[in-house]
C-alpha cells in the first residue's frame, strides 16, 4: 500500500446507483482508487464502464434522484467528501479540486464572456473584487497559451474554436491553483495536433503547479505518454491497476490485453484475419459490454474472455496483488512470459 503522506485523494469501495424505469443500475461498484500527490492517474475503459461517474462522484456532482451514493468513502486530506456539508463541498469544488468536462461548448455558459466565467470562480474562492478577478482571468488565458488574452476575455464561447474553448476550460479549472485536476476526455473532438498541444500544456502546468491529475480517456497513447499509474475499468469495476510501465509491458487482465491488442502500432497488435477486401484486420474484443441491469454471476468479462475457465462463470474474482503494486481481478491472468514474448 502507498504511504498515507503520498496520497492526495483516496476512493474506498465507492458504489453509485441510478434508478431507472427498468430497475436500479449499479454504474460504479466497489471501486478503489488512489491519486498520489504530484502524479497522474489514468482511468481507461469502454464507454459506460463507470469512469465519468467516478469522476463526478469525487466532485459530488451526481444528481439525486436518480443517482445515489450507495456505499463507500472519498477521502481528501482526511475528510470524507461524501459526508461533507454542502457548503464545505462548494468551498473545495472548483477551488482545491477542479474538473475539465468532456465538451467545453456545453460546459461554458453561452450568454457570458469567457472572462466573466473565469473571474466568477476566482472572485468566489479567492475573495477578490470583479476587477481583480478579470485581471487574473487575463493572466490565466495567457498561461494556457491563448493569444491576445486582453481581447479574448471579452468574447463569448461560440466565438472561439474547439481548441481555444478547451484552453478556456483549463484556465478556469486552474484559476485557483487546485491540488487535483480531474480531466474527463479533455481532447475529445479535437484534431490530433490540438490534442497534442492540450496534453503538453497540461503536463507543463502540472510540473509548474505541482498538482495531481486524474485523466479519464479512451486514448491509450495519451495514457502511455502522460500517466504515472493506470486503473482499467470494466462494467463498473476496476479490473487492473498498476504503474504505467507495468500496464503496457505486462498487462495481466485479458481485457487490458485486448485493449492494447486492438490499438494499431502497439507491440500487442495481432492481425489474425483478413477482411473481404483481402487486407489484414486488427484484433478486436468479441461481444458486448454486459447490461448492468441483468448481470450474471461470476466475472463480468467472462462472456468475452479467451482465457475463461469454469470458475469464472460461478464466482466473481477479487482485485488481488499479483506483483509489486500490480493488482488484477482475474482467476486466470495473462502469463508474464506471454506478454514478454510479444514485447
Amino acid at each position: 500500500m502507498t504511504k498515507d503522506q503520498e496520497v492526495l485523494l483516496k476512493v474506498e469501495n465507492l458504489t453509485v446507483e441510478f434508478r431507472t424505469d427498468e430497475g436500479t443500475i449499479c454504474a460504479v461498484d466497489g471501486v478503489n482508487l488512489e491519486i498520489l500527490k504530484g502524479k497522474t492517474l489514468g482511468v481507461v475503459g469502454e464507454s459506460g464502464c463507470g469512469k465519468s461517474v467516478t469522476a463526478l462522484s469525487i466532485m459530488r456532482l451526481i444528481s439525486s434522484p436518480p443517482g445515489r451514493y450507495a456505499n463507500g468513502h472519498i477521502y481528501y486530506e482526511q475528510k470524507d467528501l461524501l459526508s461533507l456539508p454542502d457548503a464545505k463541498m462548494r468551498e473545495l469544488r472548483g477551488n482545491r479540486i477542479s474538473m475539465i468536462f468532456q465538451e467545453p461548448m456545453t460546459s461554458l455558459n453561452p450568454v457570458f464572456t469567457v472572462g466573466d466565467q473565469i473571474a466568477e470562480a476566482i472572485c468566489l474562492h479567492q475573495k477578490v473584487n470583479k476587477k481583480e478577478g478579470l485581471l487574473k482571468a487575463v493572466e490565466m488565458l495567457s498561461l494556457v497559451g491563448i493569444p491576445s488574452p486582453e481581447d479574448r476575455v471579452k468574447v463569448y464561447p461560440h466565438q472561439l474554436s474547439g481548441g481555444m474553448r478547451q484552453r478556456v476550460m483549463i484556465a478556469m479549472a486552474l484559476s485557483c491553483k487546485p491540488d487535483l485536476l480531474i480531466a474527463d476526455e479533455p481532447t475529445t473532438a479535437l484534431d490530433v495536433t490540438i490534442q497534442a498541444q492540450i496534453m503538453e500544456l497540461m503536463s507543463q502546468l502540472q510540473k509548474e503547479m505541482g498538482m495531481s491529475i486524474m485523466l479519464i480517456t479512451h486514448d491509450l497513447g495519451i495514457v502511455a505518454e502522460t500517466c504515472d499509474f493506470v486503473s482499467v475499468m470494466y462494467a463498473g469495476r476496476v479490473v487492473e491497476h498498476a504503474n504505467v510501465r507495468s500496464i503496457f509491458k505486462e498487462p495481466r487482465h485479458p481485457y487490458t490485453f485486448g485493449l492494447l491488442s486492438s490499438v494499431p502500432g502497439t507491440e500487442f497488435e495481432k492481425e489474425t484475419e483478413k477482411g473481404i477486401d483481402g487486407k489484414a484486420r486488427l484484433r478486436t474484443i468479441p461481444g458486448l459490454v454486459p447490461n448492468l441491469l441483468h448481470l450474471k454471476g461470476g466475472c463480468r468479462f467472462a462472456d468475452r474472455c479467451s482465457r475463461v475457465i469454469s470458475k469464472c462463470r460461478e464466482v466473481e474474482p477479487e482485485l488481488e496483488l499479483v506483483s509489486n503494486d500490480h493488482y488484477v481481478r482475474c482467476f486466470n491472468p495473462v502469463p508474464v512470459q506471454q506478454t514478454e514474448d510479444i514485447v
